[in-house]
């Protein structure tokens, strides 16, 4: 019974150390490994963790590629972004159908170097839903979970 306990407790003390290994990926398909890629970013997602996530350019499913909540998303440093999202795509796959956009907004980063204070706005919140597309050109989106303060900051 002692070693049962033994054993036991052992096993307890290094399963958290387990829990880190690294995983050996090489024998893994491409189409298992983006699957794989799409799942670790979900759970990053709904971590408490994480305070934010950068989404480079592209045509995002909300629920697959980004967790449906309120966001709030401003442009990377020094770039400059078009977003959107609606319900529809379009037939090319690659852009929404305009009869089905919600938005359409041009974000400025400050450090952008033709940033205008005056006039470019530098975040927006959306709150997206389940099936719901969001599209990011020209350069790289910044997510924030949004804290419901009026000016749109960080958490």
């Amino acid at each position: 019974m002692k070693r049962m306990l033994v054993l036991l407790l052992i096993v307890a003390l290094f399963l958290p150390a387990m829990a880190y290994a690294e995983v050996d990926l090489t024998g893994m398909s491409y189409d298992e490994l983006v699957a794989l890629k799409g799942q670790i970013d979900l759970a990053i997602w709904a971590s408490d963790e994480w305070q934010e996530v950068s989404v480079p350019v592209g045509v995002y499913t909300v629920g697959e590629d980004i967790p449906a909540g309120k966001w709030t998303i401003r442009a990377a440093d020094a770039s400059y972004i078009t977003i959107k999202w609606g319900d529809e795509l379009s037939d090319s796959g690659v852009d929404l159908d305009y009869g089905d956009l919600y938005e359409y907004e041009a974000l400025y980063s400050p450090t952008y170097r033709n940033y205008d204070e005056r006039s470019d706005r530098t975040e927006i919140s959306y709150e997206i839903k389940d099936g719901q597309y969001v599209i990011i050109d020209n350069g790289t989106a910044v997510f924030t979970p949004y804290a419901g303060k009026q000016s749109l900051g960080f958490k």
